[in-house]
């Protein structure tokens, strides 16, 4: 049963590939396009058809590339940290050695909290949305959740830390030292 458990786990290799591929996606088409509207502003200066271009907008449509690569890297941190995790360590800088869950899940959130972050400042350069605030507090809150998650995750790996602490240095109880001056004696 062992073995066929251990056997198992190459099936993360389904989605490590998907994962993989996807980003790989984002990346390539992304950073095409991201090259291709940049020699379109170089080469028609900031006039698009016969219209001015305002800057906001080209700084939206920058900022909306700059999302596309941030998505790319939340899916090639997954792909990463899942090999890391079920298959081989792999010789990575040291933010991206995943060994645990939590790692994995800490580094999405902080991805995640940044893709966020830029999708509100990719709407404000554009002014799309007429009343920013409902649209700022949407995404705001989940920022403020995952931020509490992930509090509430350290405090309580530091709580369980220095109760493990405390236990080891706790003195012994007479009944304790008895036990053990009587294994000693044998």
């Amino acid at each position: 049963m062992s073995r066929l458990l251990l056997g198992t786990r190459y099936l993360v290799l389904i989605p490590i590939l998907g994962l993989g591929i996807a980003a790989a996606f984002f990346f390539v088409f992304g950073g095409i396009s991201l090259i291709q509207l940049l020699f379109e502003l170089a080469v028609n200066g900031f006039a698009h058809e016969g219209a001015e271009v305002s800057q906001g907008v080209i700084i939206f449509e920058v900022v909306e590339y700059v999302h596309t690569f941030l998505v790319g890297t939340v899916l090639y941190i997954t792909a990463v940290g899942l090999f890391q995790l079920f298959i081989k360590e792999i010789d990575f800088p040291n933010w991206l050695k995943i060994d645990s869950t939590e790692e994995l899940e800490t580094n999405l959130i902080g991805v995640t909290v940044v893709v966020l972050a830029v999708n509100f400042m990719g709407a404000m350069f554009a002014g799309e949305t007429t009343d920013l605030l409902p649209y700022g507090a949407g995404i705001a809150l989940p920022i403020a959740a995952l931020g509490v998650f992930v509090g509430l995750r350290a405090w309580s790996v530091k709580i369980t830390k220095q109760a493990e602490r405390a236990s080891e240095d706790w003195p012994q109880t007479t009944f304790e030292r008895d036990a053990n001056d009587g294994d000693s004696e044998d």
